[in-house]
């Protein structure tokens, strides 16, 4: 670090309420010495005597009075009006050479007449006097007053310009500039490591979490990376020792499905056989998802959805059901196709029809169009869910066995945790609503079909009956 900024780092100070204090200070300063250096550049003089339109305002207002006095006193009052600044004043006997014409439209000419503020005759003299011809800078008039006041004078030929607007403006958007340009400055210095920070804390817990913390800046930030930091490394070592934990049951779990498999072999009856291995299936496919999920870290993304015929999912869901006697049947279904992982799927929809079976003692099971695609419906005939409730249902661990009114509580309360999981990760929506008529839950999944989910667009189909409430 050079001495430079090393004395940059100790005048700078150390909190956010210092920093900002700094920057109006450095605002406020810089703005007063671009005003003061505009009021210095761009002042008018402080003598008004040497401003050569001062004088020929003043040469109309004695014009004016000696057109209103005595003629006997006009030359008394014109001899003192021969100590005016910048004007040469003497007496005119009205005589009009003939060559002569009329003062020309100059800004001095117009002033002079303002100050006379009546009517009046100027006329242009330098031709008629060579020795002081009209020149760049000096103009030689004669005036005439209605009353019968006539005098001659030289005036100095200046352009009058008006107040130098021009620079002025300049000077206060070149101000304005200055001042956004520091503050914007200033603040991105001041955020700078406030969107390290919050970058970091984004990043947390992602495949990019490798976005380093803040060691620079404000002391409040400081501290709030230094506690972030520690954060970190405690949800590291909860996440930890959950994966670790989830690996051992995960790796257990194969060796009791393998045996079961084996027995599952031996079974004589050819339906029951098959529907157990089809089960075992599914248990393995549970535990090779959490494996997977260990591995990598983190669930597979949308990559690997595959086209998925939904009633033929749905169809397999009501069949293991009635399998072992539950009261399931299917209303109304179509053969549409979805973007998903059918084992996920099939986990979602077992888990609303097991809560129908267990709470409502059948389900019925209706396939829909939506507005968002197909709709898949689940009804049962049970207590239904209390509206006060519905949210906190499908929070983890939360059972609805006391809305239900069940004198046992049975499972964990992770089944509609789980189908919420499932289809929004599916770009899907879950609906739980009470039935009006006949009493009852309606537990739908609406997901988009595989042609809006690829082209963008919605897909015609053929009207479907109104769902019975």
């Amino acid at each position: 670090m050079t001495a430079f900024q090393r004395l940059r780092a100790r005048l700078r100070p150390q909190s956010i309420a210092g920093q900002i204090a700094l920057l109006v200070v450095a605002g406020i300063a810089v703005a007063h010495m671009v005003a003061t250096a505009a009021f210095l550049i761009l002042h008018e003089p402080p003598n008004p005597d040497e401003l050569p339109g001062v004088a020929a305002s003043r040469l109309g207002t004695l014009a004016r009075l000696l057109d209103a006095a005595d003629p006997a006193a006009r030359p008394a009052l014109l001899a003192s009006g021969r100590s005016l600044p910048l004007v040469r004043i003497e007496a005119w006997d009205g005589t009009v050479p003939p060559d002569a014409k009329p003062a020309p439209d100059l800004p001095v000419i117009r002033r002079l007449r303002n100050g006379a503020g009546r009517p009046v005759t100027i006329t242009d003299l330098s031709v008629s006097d060579p020795a002081e011809a009209r020149s760049d800078d000096r103009i030689h008039v004669g005036i005439a007053m209605p009353a019968g006041a006539n005098l001659q004078a030289w005036l100095l030929n200046d352009p009058l310009h008006p107040p130098r607007q021009g620079p002025l403006i300049f000077t206060v958007v070149f101000m304005a500039l200055t001042l956004a340009l520091l503050c914007v400055w200033a603040t991105r210095a001041l955020t700078a490591p406030l969107a390290r920070l919050a970058g970091a804390a984004e990043a947390f817990g992602t495949r990019d979490d490798h976005v380093a913390l803040p060691e620079a800046g404000p002391r409040e930030v400081l501290a709030v990376s230094r506690a972030l930091d520690r954060m970190r490394a405690r949800v590291r070592r909860l996440i930890d020792d959950r994966t670790q934990m989830l690996a051992a049951i995960s790796h257990d779990l194969r060796t009791p499905i393998t045996r079961l498999r084996l027995r599952a072999e031996f079974i004589e009856d050819e339906h029951a056989r098959v529907a157990g291995l089809r089960d075992l299936d599914q248990m393995n496919g549970l535990v090779e998802a959490a494996l997977s999920f260990v591995r990598d870290g983190q669930t597979r993304d949308a990559g690997s959805f595959s086209l998925v015929d939904l009633a033929s999912v749905v169809q397999t869901v009501c069949d293991d059901f009635s399998d072992v006697g539950a009261a399931v049947s299917v209303g109304r279904s179509r053969h549409v196709l979805v973007q998903g992982r059918p084992e996920e799927l099939q986990r979602a929809i077992t888990n609303l029809v097991d809560n129908a079976v267990k709470y409502g003692g059948r389900a019925e099971v209706h396939m829909e169009a939506s507005e968002q695609g197909i709709r898949i419906c689940i009804l049962d005939q049970g207590p239904g869910i209390p509206d006060a409730e519905r949210d906190a249902m499908l929070q983890p661990f939360v059972r609805g066995d006391r809305a239900r009114n069940l004198n046992e509580a049975s499972g964990f309360g992770l089944g509609l945790s789980i189908v919420l999981a499932i289809v929004e990760a599916h770009n899907g929506r879950l609906i739980l609503q009470n039935r009006s008529e006949g009493g009852g839950l309606c537990a739908a999944i609406e997901l988009p079909l595989a042609a809006q989910a690829y082209a963008g667009r919605t897909v015609q189909q053929t009207p479907l009956p109104a769902r019975a409430a």
